[in-house]
């Protein structure tokens, strides 16, 4: 192929791009009356807005994605009053494209910042942080009657690439008692092989971030957060593969007004499409999941009790 053909397709590729990003926006704008609707008050609706619509933009792989999932993901976001942002291992929650058995979808993933604002929520919780370690840090902690936890940063830079030894977590009550959590490499390590995005995206470039999510996440059954927080905790990253958005050949609609009614359906759906119940037979405890995930992705983020061998599906 002559460089004026391949420039040519380019330009035909990144056009397409803009016109189904284009195409979203237009949904987004029409469903938003919805969207609003489930919006903490404290929540500002035009600097949602704006910053869903950002964080759509700068994602181009979400141009491929089932426009309903996008739509989707802003809901969830606004219903747990979380602002959705760019990759960047910094934000509360990301809308990610995903490559499923229904097709490219978009998922929303929690971020470490995300769980520790939906805690904090509860109004119980006084103070929580995570915190990494590194090697040549000083570092000891003991469970049981005599719990303690100190930890000395070692006065260096971090290598590139180079991974924590630990991360752990500490949560403070305001009634005056605690908990805390600690992870060793090899633990977070098994969690992230157990995600279908171990290779890809946040756990590569930001990976202490989500070690640090990771703990937080451990933790969450033992804290007094809300049944919502319970559910999106639980339901976090159980969805298919990260896609890398540096390999971005936009799917168009072939038909964008019969997109444009299928978002809308699902947003009016209380039960989305593409997800099913998971159900843990001796607690009770119950989230939706993606179709495509495992009962050992659900069970890695379920309550304790809720070992593989006592979950199961619920029935339709």
């Amino acid at each position: 192929m002559g460089q004026l053909a391949q420039a040519t397709q380019g330009q035909q590729l990144q056009a397409a791009g803009h016109t189904a990003q284009n195409g979203i926006a237009d949904m987004l704008k029409h469903a938003w009356p919805r969207i609003q609707a489930v919006m903490p008050k404290h929540m500002s609706s035009e600097r949602m807005y704006q910053i869903a619509l950002s964080a759509i933009n700068t994602t181009p792989k979400l141009a491929e994605c089932s426009p309903a999932t996008i739509l989707s993901c802003v809901m969830k976001c606004s219903a747990l009053g979380l602002e959705p942002s760019a990759v960047d291992g910094l934000g509360r929650a990301y809308i990610l494209p995903y490559r499923s058995k229904q097709g490219m979808q978009a998922q929303l993933i929690l971020g470490y910042k995300g769980m520790i604002a939906l805690a904090r929520r509860s109004g119980e919780i006084k103070d929580i942080s995570a915190r990494a370690v590194y090697e040549g840090d000083e570092f000891d902690y003991s469970f049981g009657l005599d719990e303690h936890l100190s930890h000395k940063p070692a006065a260096r830079e971090h290598k590139d690439g180079e991974k924590p030894t630990h991360v752990y977590m500490v949560a403070h009550f305001k009634d005056g008692g605690h908990y805390m959590d600690v992870m060793t490499f090899q633990e977070v390590e098994a969690i992230r092989k157990r995600s279908k995005a171990a290779n890809n995206g946040p756990w590569v470039t930001d990976y202490e971030a989500m070690a640090k999510k990771t703990v937080i996440r451990r933790a969450f059954p033992y804290l007094p957060v809300s049944v919502e927080a319970q559910s999106a905790a639980a339901s976090d990253e159980t969805s298919g593969g990260y896609v890398d958005q540096l390999s971005f050949d936009p799917i168009m609609p072939a038909d964008e007004e019969s997109a444009r009614k299928d978002v809308l359906e699902v947003v009016q759906d209380t039960e989305p499409k593409g997800l099913r119940k998971a159900v843990c037979k001796t607690c009770g405890t119950s989230i939706d999941v993606a179709a495509d995930a495992t009962l050992e992705d659900v069970a890695a983020n379920m309550p304790p009790c809720c070992e593989k061998m006592q979950l199961e599906w619920a029935e339709e």
